[in-house]
């Protein structure tokens, strides 16, 4: 398989990584904590690979959390059942988006989603910073540029702590 293009990943390609990656170490995975692999994905890929988005779509800041509305769309039939994956071959990116992706995996996949959320909902984080606590509007999109500054800061935390 070759490899995917920058240019040519898209949020469900990222998905399936995270799928095909549990699938293959027996591990179940729910929508939710989909949503927040792919999310923490798309954050760290500012620092480590590339100054621009993974992905285009755009992460919203719902109620329980940061979404992408298409892959919410795609796996919310599942509820907080474990997702079955569609496909049987793991996406193929090149050697910095894999190694991204791994380090995601190592980071966050044996967090629960509780954890998870709890990571996402901290004060500083870019949910906290856009999230509407009002009825009338159920979400609104967060900047590229907040998650980007977001991450950006958490390496930097990171680097004066080690």
């Amino acid at each position: 398989m070759t490899p995917k293009s920058p240019t040519d990943i898209t949020v469900f390609d990222i998905a399936d990584w995270f799928l095909a990656k549990a699938k293959a170490e027996g591990t179940d995975l729910k929508h939710m904590k989909l949503q927040k692999l792919v999310y923490f994905a798309y954050g760290w890929h500012f620092v480590f690979c590339d100054d621009l988005p993974l992905f285009q779509e755009d992460f919203y800041a719902w109620r329980r959390g940061v979404a992408v509305k298409d892959l919410y769309d795609k796996y919310q039939p599942f509820g907080s059942s474990p997702i079955i994956p569609e496909m049987s071959d793991c996406p193929s990116f090149d050697e910095d988006i894999s190694r991204l992706l791994r380090y995601v995996w190592a980071l966050y996949g044996a967090c629960s989603d509780l954890q998870l959320s709890k990571i996402i909902h901290r004060h500083d984080a870019p949910w906290n910073k856009t999230y509407q606590r009002n009825e009338w509007i159920p979400y609104a999109k967060i900047s590229p540029d907040l998650i980007r500054g977001y991450f950006l800061s958490l390496r930097v935390q990171y680097a004066e702590k080690h």
